[in-house]
């Protein structure tokens, strides 16, 4: 009997909230009155429900369970009337708030990450009101006498919150390149120019979390710019002319070479044709050549622009428009895009058109005629 009785005590013991092993979020929300909030998990591709706890006539709720690794969540209680946290899987946190407007009135505290993207939200939204601020000033004042002096100002003004936000976005990310907080900041800022701090980032992280989604996920993309990074040997191309030859981009070493993705329906491509056009008549007896890289899927389209804009260098194209190989390979988000290459295939140049171009041109091959005050408007098609 005596041994049943311990038995059951261990049972008891055992089912009791003493040692709970998993997270624990807790919280005091002002102007409640009953309902729900929930706990979203944010992947890199889609929001996940996983939990939900009663808020009690006091504002107050309880919401425990497991996870297996840190990550993103959102606590919400409506789709637009929420925040966003890191959530660890022994993390015991505390939420204060007002259910009516959580976002501007939310502290959390409880852990040192939970903090940190707290402290991040928190520059982000007196970022946003000081905006909102600018915009109602240039609102009030469109009309006004003095509206042009006073635009000036206002876009100073503005000017100046976008660099402080993209320096406190720096420092943040620098300071805090152990934690997955340092994510979301480092979204706000050009990977162009701070590819320096992206792989800082990606060797701490990675370091911590080589399995976590997020760095994984990160991690490639880092591996990606490094690979498109002005010093880089350009990936190699290798797709058909129109006459469906293939014409490997390797093909062109010895020459500097500009890789330029355009296509035949882009307008602004077209309206820079006639400058390339000028450049590579100006520069082809130096060692310049064009690498026309099309993401055109229609071959007559494609054949017909280029006989059209008088384009007479290297072309070619899978005809797989956003899909080809080559858009992927150099990460192509918009286009017109080059890249510049020296005589070894080595990238010096991204993004370079118009004078920029043909200044760095000049730069590397040398050149005689300046670039037009007004440049060469050409036929949109």
């Amino acid at each position: 009997m005596k041994s049943w009785k311990l038995l059951c005590l261990l049972l008891l013991a055992g089912c009791s909230d003493f040692g709970f092993d998993g997270y624990e979020i807790t919280g005091q929300l002002e102007n409640a009155n009953g309902g729900y909030i929930y706990l979203d998990e944010l992947t890199s591709s889609s929001i996940l429900p996983r939990d939900s706890a009663l808020i009690n006539g006091d504002g107050n709720f309880l919401m425990k369970g497991q996870i297996e690794e840190i990550g993103f969540y959102r606590l919400r209680i409506t789709q637009n009337n929420f925040v966003n946290i890191v959530l660890n899987k022994d993390d015991k946190l505390k939420l204060i708030g007002d259910v009516q407007n959580l976002y501007g009135s939310y502290k959390i505290e409880g852990s040192k990450d939970a903090n940190l993207l707290y402290e991040f939200n928190d520059f982000n939204r007196k970022f946003g009101m000081k905006t909102d601020s600018l915009r109602r000033l240039a609102a009030t004042y469109n009309r006004s006498p003095n509206s042009d002096s006073l635009n000036i100002i206002i876009n100073n003004a503005y000017t100046i919150l976008l660099n402080d936000k993209r320096n406190y976005a720096k420092q943040f990310v620098s300071d805090n390149s152990s934690s997955i907080t340092a994510l979301a900041a480092v979204e706000s800022l050009d990977s162009e120019k701070e590819l320096k701090l992206f792989i800082k980032l990606d060797r701490d992280l990675y370091a911590l979390y080589p399995e976590l989604g997020y760095v994984k996920s990160f991690h490639a993309r880092v591996a990606q710019l490094s690979k498109l990074a002005v010093g880089s040997e350009a990936p190699q191309i290798v797709l058909n002319d129109p006459a469906g030859n293939k014409v490997p981009l390797a093909s062109l070493r010895g020459k500097v070479v500009l890789v330029d993705f355009w296509a035949s329906w882009c307008k602004p491509c077209r309206f820079e044709n006639p400058n390339v056009v000028r450049m590579y008549n100006k520069f082809k007896e130096k060692g310049f050549e064009i690498y026309g890289v099309s993401l055109d899927k229609n071959k007559a389209a494609w054949v017909q622009a280029i006989k059209q804009d008088n384009l007479k260098w290297t072309h070619v194209s899978d005809l797989g428009f956003w899909n080809s190989a080559a858009v992927k390979l150099y990460d192509i988000k918009s286009i017109p895009q080059t890249y510049l290459l020296d005589e070894y295939g080595i990238i010096i140049g991204k993004g370079l058109r118009g004078k920029a171009l043909e200044e760095k041109l000049e730069e590397v091959l040398g050149a005689g005629v300046g670039f037009p005050d007004i440049p060469v408007v050409g036929n949109a098609g």
